[in-house]
């Protein structure tokens, strides 16, 4: 579901642009159509503070991990926001120096290891008395062929693969056929002594920048007030111009159950509005509201992108299908009560400030537990049915309603198809419905009948491929559904051609309806596959782990081991299988039927936060 948003048209006298401005942030409730073109002094002069306290904010988030009781000073005055700023950036600067000086010393020390801890100074030595001193490196195999009866050369170090040796000449360096690398003029021992010594030089920064973690909420606080008023700066611009410059015109959009409120404060300060239904040539902002149940299921939405305002919001219908795709995907009675668990323990701890992940958690794993008994029958990769080995099994055996049974009618993988089509059919009403409501119903025609070519596809494969024998009698009605369906597409798919050019170009939809129906339901295949996979390879890791137990103690320890760990490994790729997929069967086939275009400019009011 979506807000209704109305349209505010302002008229104002250039002299009256700030009040209006500061009057509809301190309302909060009217997304502007801001110029975001729109650059003066003003605002590059926030942006670069903005920057300064963002930096400053990243220094105190580097060292937050390490954080321990720093109490602010109280025998000095409190530093201001600026002098804070300035001051951890100052630090911030000192320690990107150490670290940048830290990776240079870290490659010449990876240059020098082959070479031992020699002395340069020694080397210039010999440069002086004339000698030419030349590092090379060479493949073991080639050093081993070439000829060095005319050079003089010392091997220093001997790799699996590389050889690095120095040679000694006179004059000018030798050419060969290897690797001449220049040294850093360094040593390996002054390399290690200055790493160690910026080591502590950074300790020390950091625990100076510790010493500012309790002014990270002033900073917070600083760039909240920066961004209110670079907002203000970017509303304050955005204004058109009428008049040169003396008449002010500004549109906003509102939800329409702020209207009240809006208008009161409009008429309190006497300024000349109008307010106006959108048109079907606006741009207008999308604000999701939906019920506490659905609502958990807007963070799924937003991984792809809002609705736009003349569309249905598909998210109630997510909330529907997602939790049983997610269920049927991850398939095992055990880690869905493994999901259930954490997400509780995670509503009051890790996820105590993200509570909705934390429902949305336990509403999957509600649904992964009870899945795993009535789909197939598993828990931790043991089978329900037809297993006496424990007690809980056999009673769990009389829930399982969807076997792997293929003399089952509605057996594991049929019902993964069934899903796909009842999905598929949603999605193919909820375009119709989309199509009267915002458009006509003549517009809803072409979807009418792809509707009824489906339905009637579907029907003929169950009645003349299938046999069913229910079907039988209406042999007729099916034959009508479907060239009923054929010509609702091709008369009534692009209202804006000719009839003649419409049924001819009619072709390619209904190729595509007809190829497209059968991939889309084939798509919820993997379904059962995943189900399965994660199935096998829990009772895979199960009779490893058993073999492994024996009848000694470190056996016993040794399998328990190898299936927490095996388990813990299969439940992770298996959550993130039951993650992705439904995502794409959602976003790509149920989106796709449902005509969903997208694109939601989402509501940003302009606002004080």
């Amino acid at each position: 579901m979506k807000a209704k948003f109305k349209k505010l048209n302002l008229l104002a006298h250039h002299r009256e642009r700030e009040k209006i401005t500061s009057v509809l942030q301190e309302l909060g409730v009217v997304h502007l159509e801001l110029d975001s073109s729109f650059v003066n002094k003003t605002i590059e002069e926030l942006e670069l503070e903005k920057n300064k306290v963002n930096k400053a904010l990243e220094a105190l988030r580097d060292v937050a991990d390490d954080e321990q009781d720093f109490p602010a000073s109280t025998t000095a005055p409190e530093p201001t926001a600026d002098q804070v700023i300035e001051q951890l950036l100052a630090l911030k600067y000192q320690r990107d120096s150490i670290v940048q000086e830290s990776e240079s010393l870290r490659k010449s020390r990876q240059k020098l290891s082959p070479w031992g801890d020699f002395r340069p100074e020694n080397i210039a030595l010999l440069i002086q008395s004339g000698l030419s001193v030349s590092f090379w490196i060479a493949t073991n195999k080639e050093f081993n062929q070439y000829d060095f009866t005319q050079l003089v050369y010392q091997v220093i170090h001997r790799g699996p693969d590389q050889t690095y040796f120095v040679v000694l000449s006179q004059g000018e360096k030798p050419s060969l056929p290897f690797e001449m690398i220049e040294l850093p003029t360094i040593g390996l021992a002054e390399v290690k002594t200055r790493e160690n010594e910026l080591g502590t030089r950074r300790e020390a920064i950091a625990e100076k920048v510790r010493s500012y973690l309790p002014y990270q909420v002033l900073l917070e606080k600083k760039l909240t007030q920066l961004n209110n008023e670079w907002m203000f700066q970017v509303a304050n611009g955005s204004y058109q111009e009428y008049g040169d410059g003396a008449i002010l015109h500004l549109k906003g959009w509102f939800p329409a159950t702020m209207e009240k409120r809006l208008l009161h404060y409009l008429q309190r300060e006497k300024l000349s509005y109008t307010v106006a239904n959108p048109t079907a040539d606006d741009t207008v902002p999308v604000l999701l509201k939906n019920p506490k149940y659905p609502k958990l299921f807007e963070s799924i939405t937003k991984i792809f992108q809002l609705p736009g305002y003349y569309e249905i919001d598909l998210t109630p219908f997510i909330a529907v299908f997602y939790p049983i795709l997610f269920a049927y995907c991850l398939g095992d009675a055990g880690y869905g009560l493994i999901l259930l668990l954490a997400a509780i323990i995670g509503a009051f701890t890790f996820l105590k400030d993200a509570r909705n992940i934390a429902v949305l958690g336990i509403i999957l794993g509600l649904f992964t537990t009870l899945m795993g008994v009535v789909k197939s029958g598993s828990v931790f990769g043991l089978p329900i049915v037809g297993n006496d080995s424990h007690p809980i099994l056999t009673y769990l055996a009389q829930y399982v309603v969807i076997p792997d049974d293929r003399g089952v009618v509605f057996n594991a993988f049929n019902v993964a198809l069934l899903i796909g089509v009842v999905q598929i059919l949603t999605g193919i009403i909820v375009s119709i419905i989309n199509r009267v409501y915002y458009r006509s119903l003549l517009a809803s025609l072409s979807q009418i009948g792809k509707l009824l070519i489906v339905v009637s596809l579907i029907w003929i494969f169950l009645a003349d491929m299938q046999g069913v024998a229910a079907l039988h009698p209406f042999a007729i009605e099916r034959k009508i559904t479907l060239v009923l369906g054929v010509l609702l597409v091709l008369f009534f798919h692009n209202l804006d051609l000719p009839v003649l050019n419409r049924v001819a170009s009619g072709i390619l939809p209904l190729f595509f309806i007809l190829t497209g129906i059968l991939g889309d339901v084939l798509s919820y295949v993997r379904l059962f596959a995943l189900g399965v996979a994660s199935s096998v390879l829990g009772l895979v890791v199960n009779q490893i782990g058993m073999q492994i137990m024996g009848d000694q103690w470190w056996g016993i320890l040794l399998g328990i081991l190898f299936l927490i760990a095996g388990h813990s490994l299969n439940f992770a790729l298996a959550a993130l299988g039951a993650f992705v997929h439904p995502l794409r069967l959602t976003f790509v086939e149920f989106y796709n039927n449902a005509q969903f275009e997208g694109g939601g400019v989402a509501y940003r009011p302009l606002r004080k936060n």
